[in-house]
């Protein structure tokens, strides 16, 4: 992603700090320039670091995270030499004036454990979730065409497949699905928003795309649905509905969700929701916000 299209806190943090990608391929670059480690230890260093930024990680965690349970012998000194490369990296002249490297100033020891110091706009994912915030307060007052620019502003930060480098990294697998799962829920915001302002024709290509893709993420059901019968198509929204129960009957031997089975009966009465106001375009329910928890 070019500078220019950060945006104006991403442009800033590119001139005058760190600018931190994680929405796609791992990328570090300082002044403007590609700054990102090379060795793929030391990229799943800094990404656990910024996955947890402005908090302190302890040793032991990252070494758990690092190697997914399964730490070398020389664990503990293999981390503090990935550590020393990231602060040189981070601030060259530090590690150069002989001063403590205990008290770097992005990077420092903080207890038994690390701790790096993120700014505002320096890191894309904090610039994802506060325009994912923003669209969901709007979408919660209505006002939905504010939403829908809030979450493309969001949804236009992703470069890909988050960290999607550092498959072959050894982490555990739940950091790189739980950001691809914001990302998600941020996409189903925006349909909402975009159905919100009768732009149902629209949308129903792309939702029958996300319902094959993601099969058991009933929201995408529901939306086609909705979006379906909006356009007079109640029954094709009915045939929605039987397949999505055919797919999670067999994945799980349960019955659907109590929104999609709304829907089904809402489709039913040929009374779709959305012609009842903007109930139908609540937030994402599994639209996480908080950071990953320090360990």
């Amino acid at each position: 992603m070019p500078p220019e299209s950060w945006g104006p806190a991403g442009a800033g943090a590119a001139r005058h700090g760190p600018r931190y990608l994680v929405l796609g391929p791992l990328e570090l670059r300082l002044g403007g320039r590609p700054c990102t480690p090379t060795a793929l230890k030391s990229r799943a260093l800094l990404a656990l670091l910024l996955l947890r930024a402005n908090q302190q990680s302890s040793a032991d965690a990252l070494i758990e995270d690092l190697w997914n349970g399964r730490p070398p012998r020389s664990a503990s000194a293999a981390l503090q030499m990935y550590v020393s490369g990231l602060r040189r990296v981070l601030d060259p002249g530090h590690s150069r004036d002989g001063r403590d490297a205990r008290h770097h100033p992005l990077l420092p020891t903080v207890g038994a454990g690390y701790l790096l110091r993120v700014g505002p706009g320096e890191l894309d994912l904090d610039e994802f979730r506060e325009q994912a915030a923003l669209g969901r307060s709007r979408l919660a007052a209505g006002d939905c065409r504010a939403a829908d620019h809030a979450f493309r502003r969001a949804l236009a930060l992703s470069r890909g497949t988050p960290l999607g480098d550092l498959t072959h990294a050894d982490l555990p697998g739940f950091y790189g699905d739980r950001l691809a799962d914001e990302q998600l829920a941020v996409v189903q915001d925006r349909i909402g928003a975009d159905i919100c302002q009768g732009r149902a024709r629209e949308v129903t290509g792309e939702l029958r795309e996300l319902c094959a893709r993601y099969p058991l993420r009933e929201a995408f059901h529901e939306q086609l649905m909705l979006a379906l019968a909006a356009t007079g198509r109640q029954t094709e929204a009915l045939e929605v509905y039987a397949e999505a129960r055919r797919v999670v009957v067999a994945a799980g031997g349960i019955e659907p969700g109590a929104a999609l089975r709304a829907a089904q009966q809402a489709v039913l009465r040929v009374r779709p929701p959305l012609n009842a106001g903007h109930e139908h375009c609540r937030p994402a329910p599994n639209g996480v916000q908080e950071r990953f928890p320090s360990r």
